[in-house]
């Protein structure tokens, strides 16, 4: 106990109860297992998010306490789970122990670390994310509707969460009580205080579903995971849920809940955030076809007022700068398409 109170925590543990672990046995990690390892040889990652969400320097030698998962980021790295103990790698600054298949070459190799072992409790049974699942499972009932808002990109770093944050700190200042979701990607604390940050009364992501990771996961789970929490939005009071998709929509497991009558169903509308003009036109295609209508086009390329230009002709769909959330036009735009005019006038006058 004392070696596992000296280890650096990360933040995909915050929900774990450490005090439950009582040894660190030998054996082959699974998806979510909570694991000790030793830092051999700092390389990319030179800081770990602790979770309270500051990311501490990080030392060789030192000992952490991390999560086994996978990742998939296009700037990054694609990672497995690890096949064993022993050497395998840092890939993300939120605390997922994982091997290497590739990487960018914008980024350096990943930092390399060693698994010690799996952390169990005093039945040798191995602690796992899954064990301190806070989210509660929806019953049928959760098919209610409340107002959904599907925040997805042409990539990674297009500027998604900066385009939920804009809607929910808009949204906030009206009165409006906004809930927030991440509902894929790689166990890292950015996105999620973010949100919670720009004034969302509510914001969960996969973790709180015991999950470390999302790739490779079936359109079919993270639709269950979509109503789970849909169905916390609205026991908690929630006026609406906004729900961010991590990657673009080239990605094969974006592409499958895209392609998914049950997981478009959801949403009430979108919005598309791309780093270029061709891309946004292309995530903007996409939605629309897969059924979800966009309701604003925005992200990195809104740095160009060229590129805006470019966008607003070719689809003419609203291209929105970050700025442009404040307006009381484009806020009464948005709320009206989300919610109803008569909801929405009804909302504002109390």
């Amino acid at each position: 106990m004392k070696r596992i109170e000296k280890a650096r925590r990360s933040y995909i543990t915050r929900n774990v109860e450490l005090s439950d672990a009582s040894r660190i046995i030998d054996r082959k990690p699974e998806q979510g297992d909570i694991v000790l390892a030793r830092l051999d040889r700092i390389r990319q990652h030179t800081r770990l998010e602790n979770i309270y969400g500051r990311r501490e320097f990080i030392f060789p030698g030192d000992e952490m306490i991390l999560a086994a998962g996978n990742r998939y980021a296009t700037s990054q790295f694609h990672a497995e789970l690890p096949a064993s103990l022993g050497q395998c790698h840092l890939v993300a600054a939120g605390g997922i122990a994982a091997t290497v298949l590739q990487r960018s070459r914008q980024v350096k190799a990943a930092t390399e670390i060693t698994l010690l072992g799996v952390l169990a409790n005093a039945e040798n049974q191995p602690l796992n994310l899954m064990q301190y699942r806070t989210l509660k499972r929806a019953a049928v009932s959760a098919e209610h509707a409340i107002p959904m808002l599907l925040v997805l990109g042409s990539d990674m770093n297009s500027g998604k969460t900066s385009l939920a944050c804009a809607a929910i700190n808009s949204f906030t200042s009206v009165g409006y009580k906004v809930a927030a979701a991440k509902l894929t990607g790689t166990g890292a604390g950015p996105d999620y205080w973010k949100m919670r940050d720009s004034g969302a009364y509510r914001v969960m992501d996969f973790l709180d579903a015991g999950i470390p990771s999302t790739p490779g996961m079936s359109s079919v789970e993270l639709t269950e995971m979509l109503v789970d929490f849909k169905a916390d939005a609205i026991k908690s009071g929630a006026d609406m849920l906004i729900v961010e998709v991590a990657d673009g929509v080239m990605q094969s497991d974006n592409q499958a809940l895209l392609s998914s009558s049950r997981f478009v169903s959801q949403f009430n509308g979108a919005l598309v955030a791309s780093d270029s003009a061709v891309a946004a036109v292309m995530a903007a295609q996409a939605v629309i076809h897969a059924g979800v209508p966009v309701l604003g086009i925005g992200g990195v390329f809104t740095r160009s007022p060229l590129s805006m230009e470019e966008v607003s002709s070719n689809t003419g769909l609203p291209v929105l700068t970050l700025e442009q959330f404040d307006s009381e036009h484009v806020r009464e735009y948005l709320l009206s398409a989300l919610i109803g005019e008569t909801s929405h006038a009804a909302t504002c006058t109390g």
